[in-house]
């Protein structure tokens, strides 16, 4: 009795199932899939295509084998036997409907895991060039990422020129870019100074003046201190301090501790702006990087996000801490400033520590794009 109510059971199943799908065909039309079209998760791979068709017709012969073999055991009748197989192809839908997201959930978790990258920020000194000297390769890998379908700025801490010869001194070194291309820290200094209507005693370089043009520097009322080695004496540090005593604002371009020059590494700003945060117990506003509202200003013209954004750079903390934090991927350089075991010196350590520009274009070209 057990054993036929079993039967009549499985039957009515089978007979049921039947109505749903008739054939492998219409199994492939049910999910949206014609002979010339592809499964939207798949694509039109046609080695994905037929894997996907092998394992429908491998689950159907299975599924023949087990319900034909209950039928030679007397377990079901051969009465409906077009609905038997019909049903045969009821059980792989029900099979590939489990099976059928994996893939799918497996390309998205991948994609996931990678950005959508729009924008690539790039150091100068240091990452593209020293001095008048450029890193090997750096121009041709320059022009390789260009023809990718990636935005590209240069964004630097350089405050010892204005944006117009540094821009001269690149292109003599035959790298292929416009002087838009570049964001300085001088630049974010001087929005900042309008933004504020500061009149700024400006500790910079002479050959960085001219990025500071129209801005009234007369009985300054603020401190702006960027890389001035000829401006780093007792006198003129004194006067700042002074000022800052009084209640002016100490402005910082930057606060990297060194750089790298031809004759090996020098002092950079930092130090000096540490002193007269130390000596006037204040603390320095700081414009470039590794500050965030830097990184975004940079992008802002760029159309995209940080974390659609990678940075390269030979500063551990300043470009690539910075522009982590941000919410960019960092690709630290071991040129310029770089030193043994500066990728440790930062948490989130590098998206890459690789030797050199060339080889961080190659990373983006193959991994990121």
């Amino acid at each position: 009795m057990a054993f036929t109510l079993y039967t009549l059971i499985q039957t009515a199943i089978l007979c049921t199932n039947a109505v749903a799908v008739l054939h492998e065909e219409r199994f492939l039309s049910k999910i949206g899939w014609g002979v010339d079209q592809g499964v939207g998760g798949f694509g039109d791979d046609p080695g994905v295509k037929a894997q996907v068709l092998n394992l429908i017709r491998s689950v159907r012969t299975v599924m023949r084998v087990d319900i034909e073999g209950q039928n030679e055991a007397g377990a079901a009748p051969d009465i409906c036997r077009g609905t038997a197989t019909n049903a045969h192809t009821h059980t792989e839908i029900s099979v590939i409907q489990r099976l059928q997201p994996l893939p799918i959930i497996k390309q998205v978790s991948s994609m996931a895991g990678r950005r959508a990258l729009k924008a690539v920020l790039i150091d100068l000194s240091g990452t593209l060039h020293i001095e008048d000297t450029a890193v090997p390769g750096a121009q041709e890998a320059l022009n390789r990422l260009r023809q990718a379908s990636v935005a590209v700025k240069f964004v630097t801490n350089t405050t010892k020129e204005s944006k117009r010869n540094l821009l001269e001194r690149l292109q003599r070194l035959n790298f292929d870019l416009q002087e838009k291309e570049i964001f300085t820290s001088l630049s974010a200094a001087r929005s900042l100074l309008e933004q504020k209507q500061h009149r700024p005693l400006l500790l910079v370089e002479d050959s960085a003046l001219e990025d500071f043009t129209g801005i009234d520097t007369t009985e300054p009322n603020a401190v702006v201190i960027g890389l001035a080695p000829d401006h780093f004496n007792y006198q003129t540090l004194n006067k700042a301090f002074r000022m800052i005593l009084d209640g002016a604002p100490l402005i910082a371009i930057h606060k990297a501790r060194y750089y790298k020059r031809k004759d090996g590494l020098a002092l950079g700003p930092g130090p000096f702006v540490t002193g007269l945060e130390y000596a006037t117990d204040c603390k320095a506003t700081v414009v470039g990087k590794p500050e965030k509202t830097f990184f975004t200003q940079a992008l802002s013209d760029l159309g995209c996000s940080p974390n659609e954004a990678v940075m390269i750079g030979d500063d551990a903390r300043d470009d690539v801490g910075g522009a982590q934090n941000t919410g960019m991927l960092g690709i630290l350089v071991r040129t310029g400033k770089y030193r043994e075991g500066d990728e440790n010196k930062i948490n989130p350590p590098p998206h890459l520590t690789c030797d050199s520009f060339p080889d961080a274009v190659e990373h983006i070209l193959k991994n990121l794009l």
